[in-house]
């Protein structure tokens, strides 16, 4: 117990002998009392950071271990500093340079280091608590989605299953289409998962790369053709279409695609596809004539959060979003008239010199 309250009182130790060297310098110099004032104001200062800091860690509640830390870097600092002090003043009396106020350099070395590391202490142990307490929020969520994940998918397989064998064995139509519905509902369950998973990759992977942006949208094109052969597709590439951004872009574009025959008939739908050079960006360009996006989700994925009255209903534009977010790009989402999403992907692109 006496160990813990001395540790917590180290910062205001700190604190309180310099304030003591103001009364000193004070009390002892025969200056001017307005040049003391002023001498003594700038070690006030000093200790009114390391008060600050005393307040903080008491009102944070740090252990006592981390309080230690932050007065062993104040205290550390201000040695340093105040030996570097210490030095000039002996390499002027070694060229017999004229010295004044000796011990007031000294004290200003020592109370400039000791506040400064006693501030720099502080804020190192807020960021290495943050993180810490980052990991753990980030270790819990990771805990959480592959737990859900694992059961969605077992237990969407085992609905799944159920529906189709009831499917199969019955002859109402009516029961047979509610059937079909239910289907249709559990497979956007198993996606919604799936697309889940796909931001926590998006969100934890690594950073951007140099990708040939016109490669990675023909690879998507030629799936979404095989997948989607009916559809009117409409293809712009160049040869090349280098651009610095995220390694799961393909994941952006597929998603565009996909949003255009979720809700149509794609054999009744027209898309267009283009990529394009554009000074120092890469443009990748997604546009349908299918149905609209409701504005309200156009306005979410604007303002970057949901609220009740502004949400998306699935995950694929949020994998849009954050693929161009976390590729320092920039996203242009809306309704074409009389019907359709135009989808605008712009991605830094790599200068020439490093192409």
């Amino acid at each position: 117990m006496l160990r813990t309250r001395a540790a917590r009182r180290t910062p205001a130790l700190l604190a309180a002998s310099i304030f003591l060297l103001a009364v000193v310098h004070v009390v002892l110099d025969d200056d001017a009392v307005v040049v003391e004032a002023a001498e003594a104001s700038i070690l006030l200062v000093f200790a009114l950071a390391l008060a600050f800091v005393t307040w903080r860690v008491d009102h944070e509640s740090f252990e006592p271990e981390r309080v230690a830390r932050v007065a062993a870097t104040g205290l550390a600092t201000g040695v340093v500093v105040g030996s570097l002090s210490a030095l000039y003043l002996g390499a002027r009396r070694v060229t017999n340079e004229p010295i004044t106020e000796a011990w007031f350099i000294v004290s200003i070395g020592w109370s400039l280091g000791a506040s400064a590391g006693g501030l720099v202490g502080y804020y190192v142990e807020r960021v290495r608590d943050e993180r810490a307490a980052q990991m753990r929020v980030a270790g819990r969520l990771t805990v959480l989605q592959r737990v859900l994940r694992h059961n969605i998918r077992n237990e969407v397989t085992i609905m799944r299953g159920i529906a189709q064998s009831a499917r199969a064995s019955t002859d109402d139509p009516a029961i047979a289409d509610d059937l079909d519905r239910l289907c249709g509902h559990v497979d956007r369950v198993y996606g919604l998962s799936e697309k889940a998973q796909t931001l926590a990759n998006l969100w934890g992977g690594p950073a951007t790369v140099e990708t040939d942006l016109a490669t990675v949208t023909r690879a998507e094109v030629d799936r979404f053709r095989e997948a989607h052969p009916d559809t009117n597709l409409a293809v712009s590439l160049p040869e090349r279409a280098d651009a610095v951004a995220h390694p799961d872009t393909e994941a952006a574009i597929r998603e565009a695609l996909e949003n255009a025959v979720v809700h149509n008939d794609p054999a009744e739908l027209s898309v267009d596809v283009r990529v394009a050079c554009e000074d120092d960006e890469v443009l990748v360009e997604v546009v349908d004539d299918g149905s609209s996006v409701p504005e309200e989700e156009l306005a979410a994925i604007r303002a970057t959060r949901e609220l009740p009255l502004q949400h998306v209903t699935g995950l694929g534009l949020w994998v849009i979003y954050w693929v161009v977010e976390l590729s320092d790009g920039r996203l242009d989402m809306a309704n074409c008239d009389p019907s359709g999403v135009r989808v605008e992907m712009r991605f830094p692109a790599v200068e020439a010199g490093d192409a």
